[in-house]
């Protein structure tokens, strides 16, 4: 199953004595005192369908024994209204958890299990914020989640590539009201003149409204090629059903878009998810009662040194912004060479994409990522890229140099460098479409 965002838990707002909860359920996040933001570096943003964030979660203190801490990679899931750790996580941690028939968890699929979960002495995000007790229920993924989210308001920026927390600063972003319920943000998507209420889901790389709703709007429905599972306990639960239609976001004109329909997108209070098909035009955010958009540039290209600026222990390089340059080499394949202009600690992976004589990023879907395990200063490497037959004379075409677009560190737990070097293609996750 691909995860399509929404994990709502209800019932966590009732007294513990009596129900079988324990007393720090309903716990909210502690963040430091005074009005502060904090800004957090995001992992590929330009190409992963998921925001997510580098963490690290810790567990309690024990006599004679050094604290148990991990790295994780969060699911940045406004759609969920609490945070979540995989069941292993707890048990490396050290955390004790608990669980209740008194508060459920629904998912996306709209199916229901009993809650349980734990509190998590430390989550740590970014240089400078550190959560203390944190309520995290048991998920297959590392979640963010609303809880964490809404407390003092949010911002995902992709071209700085960062989720800020904390009031925003004053912009001329577009607002469109929205409603925080259940530690969810609610807001209404115009659908052919018609307002249907959805949850602002940045767990949800589509944005899905249920089936039932559109066919009373009267909009026609096709078949995709393709269905989306949305269930392990039931394999036939598919998102398999889309329509186009007419979209507006506040005073925002979107045009004419795929909506795709949800079988169980009616929970009773929103009909489906504003995923980040839509989203990813804009830098956009919750805060102050609404939901805060200002439109992204055309090109990731202007915006990538500030970019990769977001890693403070990357070096500096001003004329070479990631200080990793590149160049196509002749012959039929895809092949490029590789050079580092300064020395960078750990592994990365270096996202390049294809510009024309004046420099202007080609608009292409997909990119080439290169990972290296170290980079030394003045080392170069040619690079074999595994690239489809055809999609080759898509790249090649018109590609007079290759443009660095973003650097990520290589992740033990995130398709761990295996050799001294790799390469694939990417796709950018911008509008990106159901079929």
């Amino acid at each position: 199953m691909i995860r399509v965002g929404r994990a709502l838990v209800f019932g966590l707002g009732l007294q513990a004595a009596g129900c079988g909860l324990p007393p720090w359920v309903g716990h909210r996040p502690v963040f430091p005192a005074g009005a502060q933001t904090w800004e957090i570096p995001l992992f590929e943003p330009l190409t992963n369908p998921w925001p997510k964030v580098p963490a690290t979660v810790c567990g309690p203190a024990r006599p004679g024994k050094p604290r148990a801490c991990e790295e994780v990679l969060f699911h940045v899931d406004s759609g969920s209204s609490h945070s979540g750790l995989p069941a292993e996580s707890f048990a490396r941690l050290g955390v004790e958890t608990t669980g209740s028939r008194f508060a459920t968890i629904e998912d996306a699929a709209g199916e229901k299990r009993g809650w349980s979960g734990g509190l998590v002495p430390e989550v740590r995000l970014g240089a400078a914020l550190s959560l203390p007790d944190v309520v995290a229920f048991i998920d297959d993924t590392a979640i963010l989640g609303g809880d964490v989210l809404n407390e003092h308001g949010w911002r995902i920026d992709l071209d700085r590539g960062t989720l800020v927390l904390g009031p925003p600063p004053a912009s001329s972003a577009t607002r469109v009201p929205a409603q925080v319920l259940l530690r969810r943000t609610i807001v209404d998507l115009s659908v052919q003149g018609r307002p249907v209420p959805l949850t602002l889901d940045t767990g949800a790389p589509i944005t899905v409204v249920d089936v039932a709703w559109l066919k009373v709007a009267g909009l026609p429905l096709r078949r995709l090629d393709h269905g989306w599972p949305l269930s392990r306990r039931d394999p036939g639960l598919k998102l398999g059903e889309a329509t186009d239609a007419d979209l507006r976001l506040g005073a925002l004109d979107l045009g004419r878009r795929q909506v795709v329909g949800h079988p169980r997108g009616d929970d009773g209070v929103t009909f489906g998810m504003l995923g980040i098909d839509i989203l990813s035009d804009y830098a956009f955010g919750v805060a102050d009662g609404a939901l805060q958009l200002e439109p992204r540039a055309p090109s990731p290209l202007p915006s990538a040194a500030e970019r990769m600026g977001r890693w403070h222990d990357l070096p500096r390089c001003p004329d070479v912004p990631g200080c990793v340059s590149a160049q196509l080499e002749p012959g039929d394949g895809v092949r490029i060479r590789v050079r580092a202009v300064a020395s960078t600690p750990g592994a990365h992976r270096y996202t390049f994409g294809c510009s024309d004589k004046t420099g202007r990023l080609r608009n292409l879907a997909f990119w080439i990522e290169v990972g290296l395990r170290a980079a030394t200063a003045g080392q170069e490497r040619v690079v074999d890229v595994d690239m489809p037959e055809q999609l080759r004379p898509l790249w090649k075409v018109g590609c007079d140099s290759l443009a660095l677009l973003d650097v990520n560190p290589a992740l033990p737990g995130v398709r761990p460098m295996t050799a001294d070097f790799d390469a694939r293609i990417v796709i950018g996750t911008r509008r990106i479409r159901l079929n």
